[in-house]
Order: C-alpha cells, then structure tokens, then sequence
C-alpha cells in the first residue's frame, strides 16, 4: 500500500536497501514508505550500494527522449519511473539540454489534469498560508469562506460591531498592517481627508511613538 510522506517518520533503511537491490526506484521506494525521494536518495547513497544507473556507466536512454516525454506533460517522476532513473537525473538531464522547466503552480494543475493529483485548493493545498496575506496596497486580509476580508475591519467590528453606513476604518498612524485597535478609527468617508485630517493626525503619532520608545528605552537602561 502506498503511504503518503510523514515528516518526522522513521526510515527503515533495511527495507529501502533491499526494496533498491530488488530494482525499485527511488521514487517508488519513496512512494510505498511514505517518504520523499530525496530521502530515500540519501539513505541509498550513504549506505554505498551499487546503483542501478552509475554515472561511470552509459545510460541507453537519451536526452532527446527525455525531452520529448517532458514536453508530452510527464513529469520528473513519471519520467523516472519510465525510464528507471531518479527524478534528480532527469531534471539534470532537463536543465543541461536548456528545457524551460515548468513552475511548482504548473507542474501541480498539470499532475490534476494527467490524473496524477489532485489539485487542491484553500486549506488542502500544501502551500495554504492560513488564508492571510498583504496585498499591494500593504492591507492584510483573510479568505473566510471564500471571500477576501480586511484584517484591520474585522478587528474594528469584532471590537464594536457592525461598520456604519458610509465609514471606513482608518489607520492613525498611516501604517496598513498595524491593525492594534488602539490604531483603528471609524470614519466618515467625506471626512477622510488626507491633507486636512489624516497626515497631520499621522505625523503626530509617529511623533508621540518614537517619544514613547525612547522613554522605555532610557527606562531600561536605568533599570540596569
């Protein structure tokens, strides 16, 4: 039965030896106990048992072949396990012979779509952050049941309820990421006025902060 790769699992490396002698692949090895190929790899090379393709040893199989099933949409793997060479030989091969090799977004879509894997979205992707992230603007936001939500509105609505009508929520000191309540205001938007009320209001924070920091820093150094 395949397992799949438990980070921190043990490697029995007796049965990577004998599964290897035997003439499995790294990957298949990798792919029946639960480990990833470059593990696998590891063990096999440490332990110094002779391997199925030596690099002082011609390979039969050719470059232009190798190309050739990459370009049909197999991947390193697929390719290796074709060819019975490891998945670290075949993306050397690739990146010699000058291949523009596909990104880990396109390699992924492209092992749903050869049915290899399935391609999984939101939490069941493994490059799922929790949903959060900054965006150009420097406003962090959440993905909450699909829908793209401010940080510093949540906060502000989780703190005092829902946002009348008509306010947005303003950060005092001008900095989008410091969603502190203490930062957040809500504020009419015909009253937002960058020039006549938010970057005097901002200068005068980032003033009173830096004072602030400086008083605990002379605090600390006293304590000493």
């Amino acid at each position: 039965m395949i397992g799949k790769p438990t980070r921190g699992k043990a490697v029995d490396k007796a049965t990577v030896i004998e599964l290897y002698k035997k003439g499995f692949s790294m990957a298949e090895i990798g792919r029946q106990l639960g480990h990833h190929h470059g593990v696998i790899s590891y063990h096999i090379h440490k332990s110094s048992v002779p391997l199925h393709n030596p690099r002082n040893q011609q390979c039969p199989v050719s470059t232009n072949y190798i190309r050739k099933l990459y370009e049909q949409g197999m991947s390193t793997v697929e390719i290796g396990e074709n060819v019975n060479l490891t998945p670290q030989s075949i993306y050397s091969r690739l990146l010699k012979s000058g291949v523009k090799l596909r990104s880990f977004s396109e390699a992924i879509k492209l092992a749903g779509l050869r049915g290899r894997k399935k391609y999984q979205l939101g939490k069941a992707n493994a490059q799922w952050k929790g949903g959060k992230y900054k965006d150009k603007d420097g406003y962090i936001s959440h993905n909450i049941d699909g829908r793209q939500l401010f940080e510093h509105r949540l906060i502000w609505e989780n703190e005092h309820g829902e946002i009348p009508k008509g306010f947005i929520i303003h950060h005092l000191n001008g900095i989008r990421d410091d969603n502190r309540i203490e930062n957040l205001a809500a504020m009419s938007r015909k009253r937002h006025s960058p020039s006549l009320i938010v970057k005097p209001h901002q200068l005068r924070i980032k003033q009173l902060e830096k004072e602030i920091y400086s008083l605990r820093e002379n605090a600390a150094t006293r304590a000493k």
